[in-house]
């Protein structure tokens, strides 16, 4: 029984990796089209993703979104999640399930919503898509700050205060260092959230400009095109790195798994 479900965890990494191989391997074809296993290897695909003037403008679109997302989304989530942990009982569970709602949201829905309501504000522009990713992202700042405090022991902020501790001393020697692994788990996936959106960004883009996502969904036509192939694995790749990185600096997933 434990060597079948060994086999049938190696099976569901190897599904789940497969899309990501053939990507990257496809991206570094020296052909002229598509093809996987690749016709040779070139790094020429991406040489014309780094040359397309288009590709360009969306990828620092993106960053510059995803990193304003970050900025708001951290000191807002942040600040939510000390006020509901301030709370019990009842009210402690209806905020929660209030600020988490978004999540519950389909994203054409909120996308839509969010459309309507920033037409009536002339927001369709770039401020308006980074508020819109940042409503969209707030919730992951909380959830994984409420899921990082639930693994201390909530009465350290307590014993501060009975030690002497301002409130403010408190959240800054106390409550933040706690919250250290929830902000910067939440704020990694605030930022690839909002670099990675494209339901959102297609509604609320300002005109004339495109995130790297609804550049490259805008392409789904021109598959062939091999640099199509190589913008998606440069986006995977920093992905990949950005989450190596952080792991590597901080412990984040073993410490939000206790």
């Amino acid at each position: 029984m434990p060597r079948l479900l060994s086999v049938l965890v190696y099976a569901l990494y190897a599904i789940l990796l497969a899309p990501v191989v053939v990507t990257i391997g496809a991206s570094l074809t020296a052909g002229d089209y598509l093809q996987f296993p690749p016709n040779g290897l070139s790094f020429r695909w991406y040489a014309a993703f780094f040359g397309d003037s288009e590709m360009m403008a969306g990828l620092r679109l993106s960053l510059l979104v995803a990193l304003t997302s970050v900025a708001i989304c951290v000191p807002v989530g942040a600040s939510a999640a000390i006020f509901v942990m301030g709370l019990g009982g009842k009210w402690r569970s209806f905020l929660i399930s209030c600020f988490l709602s978004p999540l519950s949201v389909p994203l054409v829905l909120s996308g839509f919503g969010l459309l309507v309501f920033f037409t009536q504000l002339n927001l369709v522009n770039t401020v308006g898509l980074t508020l819109g990713h940042a409503v969209i992202c707030v919730p992951y700042i909380l959830r994984t700050v409420l899921a990082s405090m639930s693994l201390t022991d909530a009465s350290l902020p307590r014993a501060a205060s009975i030690f002497g501790a301002r409130p403010l001393q408190v959240v800054r020697y106390v409550t933040l260092p706690l919250m250290r692994p929830g902000l910067v788990s939440g704020a990694l996936f605030v930022f690839l959230t909002s670099f990675n959106n494209v339901v959102t960004s297609i509604f609320i883009s300002p005109t004339g400009a495109a995130t790297l996502p609804v550049v490259i969904f805008g392409r789904m036509d021109q598959l062939a095109q091999p640099s199509v192939a190589a913008a998606s694995a440069i986006t995977i790749i920093m992905t990949a790195i950005m989450c190596l990185v952080i792991e590597q600096r901080y412990a984040l997933f073993r410490s939000l798994g206790g």
